[in-house]
């Protein structure tokens, strides 16, 4: 393929792949992480004892579940600090600080 010939397509690629909600700054990897290092007391109005599932990949976000320290969950993707996680048939965004995980990043 030549060059000019190129330059679109891979243009295009990029454009699909943003519009079907990917991100050039993510990483899309499938992997299993387990929840550690959380405090022992759980204390919902200080954010102690559990670690905050999100609908975005940010602590202001608003809080769709919670996961405790030695929960499975599968990870599906990572922003910055994020990693996208199901809960109970959900997506959402946990802090990756808390989980362990098999991913390579």
């Amino acid at each position: 393929m030549s060059m000019k010939a190129f330059l679109p397509a891979a243009a295009f690629v990029a454009a699909a792949g943003l519009w079907l909600g990917g991100s050039t700054a993510s990483v899309a990897q499938y992997c299993e992480g387990t929840v550690h290092g959380l405090s022992g007391r759980y204390n919902l109005a200080t954010g102690s004892g559990f670690l905050a599932v999100r609908t975005r990949p940010n602590s202001s976000s608003r809080m769709i579940g919670q996961l405790f320290n030695g929960d499975h969950t599968e990870i599906f993707d990572r922003r910055g600090n994020w990693y996208r996680v199901e809960i109970g048939g959900t997506t959402g965004w946990a802090n990756a600080r808390w989980l362990r995980n098999d991913c390579g990043y």
